[in-house]
């Protein structure tokens, strides 16, 4: 009798076990199916898992106004770090983003991003040259730049890189490398995530609707 008691005990913690695992497996697979869904809903954006809050900053626009944090609450945002000497990155990438707005309004997104463009190349990047820099593209679109410190302290938050190159011995031409990424603020002023590049524009339009959204 007393073999048959513990060896009903023993079945019994074995069932127990069994239930346990089965149910953390079950729980797993929840988790997992979740996480597949949330990735597979964004196309081209790379989202952070909590967003990082900014510091406030100060640049300037292309028509001389302060560009600080308080500019980009209350909506969406795409940040663009570039130059207007840039050959090809920056007018492409302006160029999708564009498209990108055009397609929202042909969805009827009333709300659409803020686009920003910031040049990091203020000696040869301001005022009017600037503003008729990103107006080719969209007419909505800011221009902000500033000195280099204060490009700097948005930039590292940012996690935005960029160095200028050495001039051109003859003409004094110099390029500046920099991060391709188009970075998402959320209208409560956070990083919220990216688009990192090559993007195409109908990808990047699917991930804004559902932005937008949110």
């Amino acid at each position: 009798m007393k073999n048959s008691s513990f060896e009903a005990r023993q079945q019994g913690r074995v069932f127990l076990i069994f239930i346990v695992l089965v149910l953390a497996m079950g729980a797993g697979l929840i988790v997992a199916n979740q996480m597949i869904q949330r990735t597979s809903d964004w196309r081209a954006a790379s989202l952070f898992p909590t967003p990082r809050a900014l510091s406030d900053f100060e640049l300037r626009t292309a028509e001389g106004d302060a560009f600080t944090r308080t500019n980009l609450e209350g909506q969406w945002n795409l940040l663009f770090f570039g130059f207007t000497n840039c050959p090809d990155v920056c007018p492409d990438t302006l160029a999708m983003l564009a498209q990108s707005m055009q397609q929202l309004e042909l969805m009827r997104r009333d709300e659409k991003p803020q686009v920003v463009f910031v040049s990091v190349d203020p000696e040869r990047d301001d005022g009017e040259l600037l503003g008729d820099y990103v107006r080719w593209f969209n007419q909505d679109f800011v221009a902000v730049t500033g000195d280099e410190d204060q490009l700097e302290a948005l930039s590292r938050q940012l996690g935005v890189v960029y160095f200028f190159e050495e001039p051109d011995e003859r003409t004094g031409f110099y390029n500046v490398d920099h991060s391709a990424a188009v970075l998402i603020v959320d209208p409560e002023g956070r990083l919220f995530g990216r688009f990192p590049h090559p993007l195409t524009p109908d990808d990047v339009t699917a991930d804004l609707f559902q932005l937008t959204r949110l």
